[in-house]
């Protein structure tokens, strides 16, 4: 059947008739006069090439036919108001909903605790999932929906993904507070001297340090690539390595792992970490809750870093 040559009104009229069982209740309820729905009644006849209600004392009874169509049409004609009901306000002290986010280690490391904090006082019920993945995999999953939010590292322009700079990280040379050579000053020297662990997101040995250093026609040894933050403190506080790390990561384990952290000896621009999300979902009430919180949780970071 061609819809568009469908008059989908005939479906309002037939639930009215299925409820009311009453040509004239039937009119009032969606209102239509008398004639206006027993001529919408003869045109479902003739539509469904059935007689679908059969007059008796007092009331029309469907036929199998109409009752089949009824078990349908309902349910749909639901889903139809459901889909065009104006969205209910999002009220997160009551709200069961999951939210999925896309973090990676390190921003996992310094969101969720205290978004968790929050949410055992202000949203008991509201549910996280964490996904994770390269930075493809985690805005293909805002296209797709398997994902409500990102945060992260993303130079990537995409016209229908909106974003907000939530802060920015500088680096800082950390090793073992009992490193056997590096003492409380590090060199150019020392640093391209000394064993190096990498944290490598793309699985490669080529970060941004090696990037500066062949321009200064210099190299390092790196000993060990890792494509998670949060597994080389506990490296370095059993090695003699030196890993270049995001100084929030590195003054959050510090003391834990008995770490030093060292000014870098060579000038290496902050990175900056964005929020993103699908534009569709711009005006969700429950994303935009989200979304709120986690600007808030990123301001206490920038307020309370000790680098700053």
């Amino acid at each position: 059947m061609n819809l568009a040559g469908l008059d989908l009104n005939l479906l309002v009229v037939f639930d009215a008739l299925i409820q009311e069982r009453h040509v004239t209740r039937a009119g009032q309820r969606i209102g239509l006069s008398q004639p206006a729905t027993s001529n919408a009644l003869a045109r479902l006849r003739k539509l469904t090439q059935d007689v679908l209600f059969i007059r008796t004392e007092g009331e029309l009874r469907p036929t199998p036919v109409a009752i089949a169509l009824a078990a349908q049409i309902q349910p749909a004609l639901g889903q139809i108001c459901h889909a065009l009901t104006p969205e209910l306000p999002f009220v997160p002290a009551t709200s069961d909903r999951v939210f999925a986010i896309g973090l990676s280690d390190y921003t996992a490391f310094l969101l969720l605790p205290p978004l968790m904090q929050y949410l055992g006082e202000h949203a008991p019920d509201i549910v996280m999932q964490v996904r994770t993945g390269e930075r493809g995999k985690l805005l293909r999953g805002l296209d797709t929906g398997e994902v409500d939010v990102i945060c992260g590292i993303f130079p990537e322009q995409t016209p229908w993904h909106n974003s907000q700079l939530l802060w920015q990280e500088d680096f800082v040379c950390v090793c073992r507070e009992q490193h056997g050579t590096i003492r409380q000053q590090l060199s150019l020297e020392e640093f391209v001297a000394a064993d190096h662990l990498l944290v490598s997101i793309a699985e490669d040995r080529v970060g941004r340090v090696d990037r500066f250093l062949k321009q200064q026609n210099l190299t390092r040894h790196i000993a060990l690539s890792v494509p998670h933050y949060l597994v080389a403190p506990f490296v370095l506080a059993q090695t003699d390595l030196v890993a270049t790390l995001a100084s929030r990561v590195a003054y959050s384990l510090r003391q834990s792992q008995s770490l030093k952290l060292l000014p870098l000896p060579i000038p290496l621009k902050p990175f900056s970490v964005f929020m993103r999300w699908h534009q569709s979902h711009d005006n969700d009430k429950a994303q935009m809750w989200l979304r709120s919180r986690l600007s808030e949780i990123s301001q206490t970071l920038v307020e309370g870093n000790p680098v700053n």
